[in-house]
């Protein structure tokens, strides 16, 4: 876990903290990952969210959402 004080920064309307590439390195991270972040009496903590599913389940619903598409889109289309 890498431990460090970091600034909120006003985004448009929301807010954001900016997390240094080399903690991004070292938690695993990487741009456009979905995190869990908690916060806890005024500390937060953040990690990389886990897969939940099986990646052989997502590579045979892939597969199925390719092979079935055109059917896919007929159903959708009536």
């Amino acid at each position: 876990m890498v431990d460090m004080k970091r600034k909120v920064i006003k985004v448009g309307t929301s807010a954001a903290v900016i997390i240094p590439k080399e903690a991004l390195l070292e938690e695993g991270m990487k741009i456009g990952d979905i995190i869990d972040v908690e916060f806890l009496k005024g500390v937060s903590t953040s990690q990389k969210r886990k897969e939940r599913i099986d990646p052989s389940i997502l590579l045979y619903a892939e597969e199925c959402m390719k092979e079935y598409k055109g059917l896919m889109k007929l159903l959708s289309d009536s």
